[in-house]
């Protein structure tokens, strides 16, 4: 099957709106282009890695390097972590690791590195993960414990405000606050959706200890990410009459892991994928994000979650083209999927640490997958130029 049609299969049904989104998001860069493909890496990977897995781990699924950031947890404190779990699957720890050196080689292509700097930026990746599993132990990463990069990054967390985050996304309509639309970040939605939405989520109001006191204001329809550009995913604001200000809430369609249809490991059974995504990041992070719940609208379901003034994923722009910084960055990402490994090990079928460090003790599916992730960079570098030309 050609690029285009792999590309046009998973993306069918797409609104016509949603998918010049998408399309435009996915010419912009190579790596831009690999973070809106996941499932071309799922298929391409599955096809080169012939080894049956040894041990077995939650994977989030899609750990590139931008799908790290910073969040609010439940219990109010912010955390740096993994922060997109919607292809989460129970695999061989081999496909996380390969996504996540990939997408380094990636932008290290994008950056023009030289390639001794990647060998040597890839092998050092690989020895945090590895070193992070054999201490045995699942740390955080929070403001307490941060240093060099992380430091100043979770130093300009704190200088942002809710009531300036929520001024830039909001105006007032004859003494109403509604959502701004932009048709850049967040669409108008006609009243009827905007009522199936109030009347989908109105149950929360009564029964979630989260959503208690809870006024609806408004909704639109939200345009973020890449991969899941296309679904169906909407903010609400809100005004808590508790807490006595607004809040806005992501409302994002889920569907089914794009490793289901390569993965031949038996999963654990969840009644939705909402179930699935919530229950994989519960487990992997230290702290959940707040307010994170499933909702059913009509027949699809949904994970919804606070969007905050504290949630941030650490973009490659934000390196200015220092590969130097960026690896250094990279190898605690990698510890993080290794906290990851180890938090959610023994759960759902999944191996323990004693296995999971026996697994890291053996070399050769390390030399195989950081052999295979280059081919993948490789490969990744000709579809974005065939796809980019199609579209001309």
């Amino acid at each position: 099957m050609s690029l285009i049609k792999r590309i046009d299969q998973y993306n069918a049904g797409i609104p016509d709106n949603l998918r010049t989104f998408k399309w435009n998001a996915l010419q912009e860069s190579q790596f831009r282009f690999y973070r809106g493909t996941c499932h071309l890496f799922a298929e391409d990977f599955t096809k080169l890695y012939k080894t049956k897995p040894k041990v077995k781990t939650w994977n989030c699924g899609d750990a590139h390097f931008e799908n790290f950031g910073s969040y609010k947890g439940d219990n109010r404190q912010v955390y740096f972590d993994i922060n997109d779990f919607d292809e989460a699957f129970v695999g061989g720890p081999e496909a996380e690791l390969t996504r996540f050196i990939t997408s380094i080689i990636v932008a290290a292509h994008q950056m023009n590195v030289a390639h001794v700097k990647v060998h040597k930026a890839i092998h050092d990746i690989m020895e945090a993960y590895i070193g992070a599993i054999q201490k045995r132990k699942a740390m955080m990463m929070e403001s307490e414990v941060a240093y060099g990069e992380f430091k100043k990054y979770f130093g300009q967390m704190s200088t942002l405000d809710r009531d300036v985050f929520i001024a830039k996304r909001t105006v007032k309509e004859k003494g109403v606050l509604r959502l701004k639309t932009d048709n850049k970040r967040y669409l108008p939605l006609d009243k009827d959706r905007k009522l199936v939405l109030f009347n989908s989520i109105s149950p929360l109001l009564t029964s979630h200890p989260r959503y208690t006191q809870m006024v609806f204001e408004d909704a639109a329809i939200r345009i973020a990410g890449t991969g899941s550009l296309g679904q169906n995913r909407y903010c609400i604001l809100f005004y808590s009459k508790k807490k006595g200000k607004q809040y806005l809430l992501d409302i994002k369609e889920t569907r089914p892991s794009c490793f289901n249809e390569v993965n031949d490991i038996k999963q654990p059974r969840f009644r939705n994928d909402a179930e699935r995504i919530i229950s994989a990041g519960t487990l992997m992070q230290f702290a959940p994000p707040a307010f994170v719940v499933p909702l059913r609208i009509a027949d699809k379901w949904y994970v919804i979650k606070e969007l905050q003034p504290t949630s941030d994923r650490m973009s490659l722009e934000y390196f200015d083209q220092d590969f130097n910084r960026l690896t250094e960055v990279a190898k605690e990402m990698a510890a993080l999927i290794a906290y990851a490994h180890l938090r959610s090990s023994g759960n759902f079928g999944t191996s323990t640490t004693d296995d999971l460090l026996r697994f890291t003790d053996k070399k050769q599916w390390q030399r195989d997958i950081l052999e295979i992730s280059g081919t993948l960079a490789t490969k990744n570098q000709k579809y974005y130029k065939t796809f980019c030309e199609k579209q001309k």
